[in-house]
């Protein structure tokens, strides 16, 4: 089941600058460490929740510990869960920890750990976040009382509406209660998941593996798209483009996205409640389509008189070798399938390959 992350509530939080370092020797990061929770005031603690909010419930994906990596990130967890060390003293070790891990091709940036509230229960948020320049705008009126505009340049500025919070990890305390540290992470990257982020610095890994994610997305969506009640020449369309979506070279599959371009609009909402039910990851996650090769280079049609019709996708649609020929009315079964333009060249029995 998915968390619902509407419900979190930030309560202390921790904020370190990770700095790099000018000149080719020497450590390519260095810190800026804080020893207290930072300020925030109730509209400002409002404005970061519902960042977070809003970067995990579109993107998370569960994760659980990966004991091979050898990360001190979980130790670090169960250390601060059991009172041996607060916020501060985890928070501190964690920066260190992420200044020497991370590449020197990453970004500089703040390292946010805060402690959380969600409805589930507690848990603690691990987050890098961008830096950001920006121009501030200012109305004013000058010594001859002409009304001019005065710019000046903001350097470093953090969570604002164009930053990234480009990476975030949220632990959950209950779901780690069986041993292995576990939670949802977000890691929003054109490339995927940083592998230095996930496992060398959190010591986590996905607990579903991209190609079994792109399997249950492919196979679990046709199901939803065969429930729906769009009619058979729709759901032809919608399944030849759920194909193609697959078996593009984006390296990233975003369902959501799937569902606004290719849905009919008056079916979207329906087709959504329906892939939710199925359990289809409806979250951005890394593609591979390894175990779902097969399925890309065919669609198979079952009609209601017990026939089915294996073709390959480009084969299929108006004017093509297999055809969808509308029935009169809309209801179910009307619709025939109509083949033309193929010669016989073999026949397979049950069991033949």
């Amino acid at each position: 089941m998915s968390t619902n992350f509407s419900t979190l509530v930030l309560k202390d939080v921790m904020m370190h600058q990770v700095v790099r370092n000018s000149g080719s020797s020497g450590p390519r990061f260095s810190l800026q460490i804080t020893d207290m929770p930072v300020v925030l005031s109730g509209p400002n603690r409002s404005f970061l929740e519902q960042r977070f909010i809003k970067a995990l419930s579109q993107r998370a994906l569960p994760i659980v510990e990966d004991k091979q990596v050898g990360s001190p990130t979980p130790d670090r967890v169960r250390a601060f869960w059991s009172d041996r060390d607060d916020l501060v003293v985890t928070s501190q070790g964690m920066a260190e920890d992420l200044a020497q891990l991370q590449p020197g091709t990453a970004l500089a940036g703040l390292l946010v750990l805060a402690e959380v509230q969600l409805s589930s229960g507690p848990a603690l948020l691990v987050a890098k976040v961008e830096h950001q320049d920006a121009m501030r705008i200012e109305a004013q009126v000058n010594e001859n009382g002409e009304r001019i505009f005065s710019i000046e340049r903001l350097k470093e500025l953090v969570f604002g509406d164009a930053a990234r919070i480009y990476k975030i990890a949220i632990l959950s305390k209950a779901a780690s209660a069986a041993g292995l540290v576990s939670g949802e992470v977000v890691d929003d990257q054109n490339s995927g998941f940083a592998a230095y982020f996930l496992g060398k610095f959190m010591g986590m890994k996905l607990r579903e593996e991209p190609a079994v994610l792109t399997q249950h997305f492919l196979e679990r969506m046709t199901t939803a798209i065969n429930k729906s009640s769009l009619v058979s020449e729709a759901r032809l369309d919608l399944q030849s483009a759920l194909v193609a979506e697959v078996a593009s070279n984006a390296r990233q599959l975003d369902p959501q996205s799937f569902i606004q371009n290719h849905v009919p609009q008056g079916a979207q909402s329906e087709i959504a409640a329906i892939a939710a039910d199925l359990h289809v990851p409806l979250v951005v996650f890394p593609k591979d389509t390894t175990r779902v090769q097969s399925q890309l280079k065919r669609l198979r049609l079952d009609l209601s008189n017990d026939i089915h019709v294996i073709a390959p996708p480009e084969a299929v649609g108006d004017g093509k070798a297999v055809q969808i020929i509308a029935g009169e009315g809309d209801e179910e079964g009307t619709d025939t399938v109509v083949i033309t333009g193929g010669k016989l060249v073999k026949v397979k029995g049950n069991g033949s390959r």
